[in-house]
């Protein structure tokens, strides 16, 4: 019975290590190190009671210490990493040679009576093992033992006082480990051999480290958002699981919201905070199925923006991440047009012209203050303003469009404002040289949008309804695609304002024609038939007729610029 039972024990530690590795295949360091170790000391405990003789016994018994003396170190490495304590490197090697050292006595079986003052071998009922008589190098291990031990159990108490961040959970079960230590110590004491007790610790504390481990990846929150994000992101994130349980945050979010360092990991959310209260009250919507993707709010004089994902941990159990954007930025730049649109409005009462005058300066001013921030366009706006000008003399001619002098005026005027929401894009991305990353580009495709809002607000009090739409819709659809597949709404055919296809058809010539930091300019022949070729999914097929018989014109045009134009 006593060969089966270890038996079972060896082959269950062997077990553990290939689910260890299918739920953290890429887990590595203590925790891979402390499977292995408690296998290798049950595999010595069923080889001595398998023994026939002293030597097999001795030769069993320095497996046994190859496995169970390392798994002291290695329960502090990754109680240490659990309990996200950073020490000294000095720590961890005087804590390994003093591992080694005892390693070394322990070696010393059947040839010196450091360890053994003597050893003798018994066979009983088929069950092999030995009594001895202990040591000095004995003594040494059991010290090295408690001493673990001690310094284990500080770790937790420390972790469970001071560190919020770290899992409750993981905590619990760490304990577990040490309590089972401590106790087969006592009741060791009572058996005539640890054989039968020690595997059971040791299979116990992989039982306890596979709850750890499949847990981790819960708590490892910056895991978690860089699967999301794929790159790292300046933006704060919160997770919580469905039932108001805290799992944590990134760094970003801690400094921005300070109070979340009082929240504790697998504990509650408490509503003591702005931003608190309006989490938990989210998640009771959330738990009545009242799915809201998107929230604002205000805290100490900034305006945040947070949307909500929700990510599968289980198939039954899901965890909500929390994304939060600094939108203050924006809000500066709307109270800014606000306050201008009032000094407008002031003066509109004493002369309309002359406002007229001043706002179109004032928009031409704010679009050339985005290109002199973009390194990369150079004097775009000068020029697809030209390009859409051209356009509009032939365009004038037809009029089975059904368009007005005002319209054609209108998109003329409306042109330069078409990449004004780039002012609300930060400098590292707008001036940066060379492609984006994909994090980078999704953020440069907002500026449609921001420009639309930012027109709207500029706008709204000093021009007529009709001008302003004219407006928002060459910022916010110049880059969507007639076939669908453009952003930012994914418009498709008519449903793109008019204004926009065309100046779509402005913005994409400008830009292959024209020399960018990380590309030359292509040839109007090349831009000719790339734009031709684009008509009927990229751009709007009845500007076809249009562009061809604007061709001579758009290239005399580019051929007089200067180089410091082009």
């Amino acid at each position: 019975m006593v060969i089966l039972y270890l038996t079972f024990l060896t082959v269950i530690s062997a077990f553990n290590i290939l689910v260890h590795h299918r739920i953290n295949p890429k887990l590595n360091g203590p925790y891979t190190l402390l499977f292995y170790s408690v296998f290798i000391a049950c595999l010595g405990h069923l080889l001595l009671a398998l023994s026939t003789n002293l030597d097999q016994a001795i030769l069993s018994n320095k497996m046994i210490y190859v496995g169970s003396i390392c798994l002291p170190l290695f329960t502090f490495d990754a109680g240490i990493s659990i309990c996200k304590i950073r020490l000294p490197h000095w720590c961890y090697e005087l804590l390994a040679i003093v591992v080694f050292a005892v390693f070394v006595l322990s070696q010393t079986v059947g040839f010196s009576d450091i360890y053994y003052k003597s050893i003798k071998f018994i066979y009983t009922n088929g069950v092999g093992n030995f009594t001895a008589v202990y040591g000095i190098g004995h003594d040494i291990f059991n010290c090295m033992m408690v001493g673990f031990v001690l310094i284990n159990v500080s770790l937790i108490v420390y972790a469970f006082i001071t560190r919020r961040n770290v899992s409750f959970n993981s905590l619990i079960a760490l304990s577990s480990i040490e309590v089972v230590s401590i106790l087969s110590f006592f009741v060791s004491r009572f058996i005539d051999s640890d054989t039968l007790i020690m595997p059971a610790v040791y299979v116990f504390d992989q039982f306890a480290l596979l709850y750890i481990c499949f847990w981790v990846k819960r708590y490892d929150v910056e895991q978690i958002i860089s699967h999301v994000l794929e790159t790292q992101n300046a933006e704060s994130y919160v997770l919580i699981t469905t039932n108001n349980k805290f799992l944590g945050c990134n760094s970003v979010a801690y400094k921005t919201f300070p109070d979340l360092k009082k929240c504790r990991i697998d504990h509650s959310m408490p509503d003591n905070t702005k931003l608190n209260h309006l989490l938990v009250s989210w998640i009771k919507e959330i738990s009545q199925d009242k799915i809201i993707i998107e929230k604002k709010f205000e805290s100490d004089g900034r305006y945040y923006k947070i949307k909500l994902r929700q990510i599968p941990l289980t198939r039954a159990k899901k965890i909500n991440l929390f994304k939060i954007e600094d939108e203050t930025s924006i809000h500066k730049y709307i109270n800014m047009l606000d306050s201008n649109n009032v000094r407008l409005e002031m003066m509109l009462k004493e002369n309309d012209s002359q406002i007229r005058s001043i706002q179109e300066q004032m928009l031409i001013g704010m679009a050339y203050m985005v290109e002199n921030r973009d390194s990369n366009t150079g004097s775009h706006i000068k020029r697809t303003s030209k390009v859409v000008s051209i356009l509009m003399d032939y365009l004038r001619k037809d009029k089975s469009l059904g368009f007005s002098e005002f319209f054609f005026d209108s998109l003329v005027s409306a042109a330069p404002m078409h990449d004004i929401g780039k002012i609300a894009i930060e400098d590292r991305i707008l001036r940066k040289p060379g492609r984006f990353t994909p994090q980078e580009y999704e953020e440069m495709k907002s500026h449609p949008e921001k420009g639309a809002m930012i027109v709207e607000n500029l706008l709204t009090s000093i021009e007529s309804p009709d001008f302003v739409k004219i407006a928002s819709n060459v910022a916010r659809y110049h880059h969507e695609r007639f076939d669908g597949f453009g952003y930012p709404q994914k418009l498709k055919g008519n449903d793109i304002p008019f204004e926009a296809r065309v100046m779509a058809v402005a913005d994409v010539y400008d830009a292959l024609v024209s020399k960018r930091c990380y590309k030359a300019e292509m040839s109007f022949d090349d831009a000719y038939k790339i734009i031709i070729k684009g008509m009927g999914n990229q751009f709007d097929p009845s500007l076809k007729d249009c562009f061809i018989a604007c061709r001579s014109k758009l290239e005399e045009y580019y051929g007089s610029l200067k180089e410091d134009e082009a």
